[in-house]
């Protein structure tokens, strides 16, 4: 966990690093002009999800965002989704249900030295909620001091709250459709406190296994002006 905490910070600085270089080199090329900030919606598809279903097809989850910019380079966001998870095996079966919302603001470290420069570099924060309903129809225990035991677990609720470090990429492929990377970094905050079975997969947050896991995300957006 250090080393990925290590290069998520060293990551954090080589990107901010190159922001504050481009920075510069626009204010040396170019004369910063003040412009008004015409107003727009950016909607953003999480395309990750596609490649995850390949390799865990137990888990389907759709997300989605929304952000407009409300100050020249800084950007207010609205992030949610909803999962589902089916898992039979032979000795349990699992099942799950929820969705989560996100929401913060992003900063871009690249600025935009005129309206039509497009491209960000972005740093920001998240406070999150996720919510899900869960049980285990059956399963099957086997020991060999205690023996055989099987039994249910009927469905019940569980709450999550975390923040997020968030660094990431977005480019203008073509008029108002823009690709982009982030890189997320979740530290828990509030949770359900001894559930009666703990959740194999957390809505926008990841296994819940892990205690701080970090992902990487690739959407498509799209702007629409208002």
């Amino acid at each position: 966990m250090k080393n990925i905490l290590k290069y998520f910070l060293w990551l954090i600085l080589t990107t901010f690093s190159v922001a504050l270089y481009a920075q510069d080199e626009n204010k040396t090329d170019t004369l910063e002009r003040d412009f008004e900030i015409k107003p727009f919606v950016r909607l953003g598809l999480d395309i990750s999800a596609i490649g995850r279903s390949i390799y865990e097809p137990e888990v389907r989850q759709f997300e989605f965002s929304l952000e407009s910019e409300i100050l020249r380079d800084w950007f207010l966001n609205l992030e949610g989704g909803i999962m589902q998870v089916r898992s039979e095996q032979e000795t349990f079966s699992y099942s799950s249900n929820g969705y989560f919302i996100r929401t913060g603001a992003d900063v871009n470290l690249l600025g935009r030295p005129d309206e039509f420069q497009n491209d960000l570099v972005l740093l920001g924060l998240r406070y999150a909620y996720s919510f899900l309903q869960h049980e285990s129809p059956y399963y099957f225990l086997e020991n060999p001091y205690w023996g055989e035991h099987s039994g249910s677990i009927r469905q019940t609720s569980y709450h999550t709250h975390w923040v997020e470090l968030v660094a990431g990429v977005r480019t203008e492929a073509f008029n108002n459709l823009f690709l982009g990377w982030m890189l997320r970094t979740r530290i828990p905050l509030f949770r359900t406190r001894e559930p009666d079975i703990e959740p194999y997969y957390i809505p926008g947050f990841g296994h819940g296994k892990r205690s701080s896991p970090i992902s990487i995300h690739f959407s498509v957006y799209y702007r629409f002006g208002l």
